[in-house]
């Protein structure tokens, strides 16, 4: 091949479409050449090799699905979000807009990075938080996460594939802190987008959770997390309150958000919070801290690279733990009792008598307590994150405790958080019988 000739190769291939990848949720997902880098990173790539569900396939065995496959379906829902809210925005040019899509999408890519193995258990083995980010307590997967976007071989590349700025932007997403930052302000009339594009990351209506419950829901082999998304993709709006800009939805897309919460609140209950996958997270749990330093993950974000769910198998086959054994034996303690309560029933007294009981009786047992909630809104934690308002854009329809008004917050424009105002506890005891 001639030089000229592969020049025009070089040139050509520059200006190849966007990569397609084939997804069984959303069919094919479009792929930018700046943000297939991105992907293809070895801290992206590291995804692959841990489950979106822990332990839930010990209950639904096609729950074998992975953070990467969810993230990226993350990242597809984040761009078909950014076109359907900004559709009529006046960014100041077509330059601005791609730099504000593209930093929502790989704010969605990103925003699992740095989650640990199996399932939240394993952040008993983190190390302290100021070996990773800095500050008190114990570190959690998403201070993980913000030092890879922060400072790891991924920030480099994503300096020189979007600008300097850009990490600390993502992580700010993701984190959703520092809204006043003038990175955020766009259009003609210099606009803050940070509520809207922080809420489509992190809030309750955010692409996260749009694409795990039909996904999870998928893979389990249930209907639990089913709600009609592209109806509530049809009526998403934005809605500008001073200078700032909140996501925003028409009135006639208020059953179809109850629904999706609901979906979310069902799958917690039957799915995440599975008795099985509840009794193996706990034994994970005992294994780590019986081993304790000899489980503790790296605090060098470098060797973090290492760390996925065949490194976790790896470390139980290593050990003659009886707690490993029983995880790899598949001989998980027996469920003597399970009790679903709300915070002002005292119907727990059963479950507090039989663990008295078998104390006495020296039985080896452990009890555990899970917590499902309907939505921040329902505690009436609007400081929380950023609030969703509700646009009546229709005279036919109307608010029902303010009639005539515009937008409200969605919080108000519906009853079911009203309903949904206490947490619903699932009580068990588990034992070696």
């Amino acid at each position: 091949m001639g030089p000229e000739r592969f020049l025009c190769y070089i040139n050509a291939l520059m200006r190849r479409p966007p990569l397609e990848i084939r997804d069984p949720m959303h069919g094919p997902i479009l792929i930018a050449p700046e943000e297939l880098t991105i992907i293809d990173s070895a801290y992206f790539q590291r995804l692959r090799g841990i489950r979106q569900t822990g332990f839930a396939d010990m209950a639904f065995p096609g729950a074998t699905h992975t953070r990467y496959s969810h993230s990226l379906g993350a990242f597809h829902l984040a761009g078909r979000a950014f076109d359907r809210v900004f559709e009529d925005f006046d960014f100041k040019d077509s330059g601005e807009r791609i730099r504000a899509r593209f930093l929502l999408r790989i704010s969605a890519l990103l925003h699992d990075v740095g989650h640990g193995p199996f399932s939240h258990a394993i952040e008993a083995a983190m190390p302290p938080r100021k070996n990773i980010t800095g500050g008190e307590g114990q570190a959690t997967h998403e201070d993980y996460t913000l030092a890879i976007i922060g400072k790891s071989s991924l920030t480099e590349l994503l300096k020189k594939t979007f600008g300097s700025e850009f990490p600390e932007l993502v992580a700010h997403m993701i984190e959703g802190k520092d809204h006043a930052s003038e990175h955020f302000i766009f259009g003609k009339r210099k606009l803050n987008l940070f509520p809207i594009l922080s809420s489509l990351i992190s809030g309750e209506l955010d692409v996260d959770r749009m694409d795990y419950l039909p996904r999870d829901s998928h893979y389990c082999g249930i209907s639990y997390g089913n709600y009609d998304r592209d109806w509530i993709f049809s009526n998403l709006l934005c809605q500008e309150v001073g200078k700032d800009v909140f996501l925003a939805l028409d009135s006639r897309a208020i059953y179809a958000v109850e629904d999706f919460l609901l979906s979310r609140y069902h799958m917690y209950l039957q799915v995440y919070l599975h008795h099985k996958s509840v009794v193996y997270d706990e034994m994970l749990f005992q294994f780590l801290k019986a081993e304790g330093e000899n489980t503790k993950l790296p605090s060098s974000i470098e060797e973090y690279l290492m760390i996925d769910d065949a490194w976790l198998w790896n470390q139980l086959r290593s050990t003659k733990n009886e707690w490993a054994k029983r995880i790899l034996e598949h001989r998980p303690y027996r469920m003597l009792v399970e009790l679903h309560s709300d915070e002002a029933e005292d119907s727990k007294k059963y479950v507090d008598e039989l663990e008295l009981k078998l104390r006495k009786e020296g039985k080896a047992y452990f009890r555990s307590s899970s917590t499902g909630l309907l939505s921040k809104y329902a505690r009436m934690e609007k400081t929380a994150s950023f609030p969703i308002y509700v646009i009546y854009r229709d005279p036919r329809f109307t608010s029902a405790t303010r009639p005539g008004t515009e937008f409200e917050a969605l919080s108000d424009a519906s009853a079911l958080f009203q309903r949904f105002t206490r947490s619903r506890i699932i009580d068990r005891i588990y034992a070696d019988i």
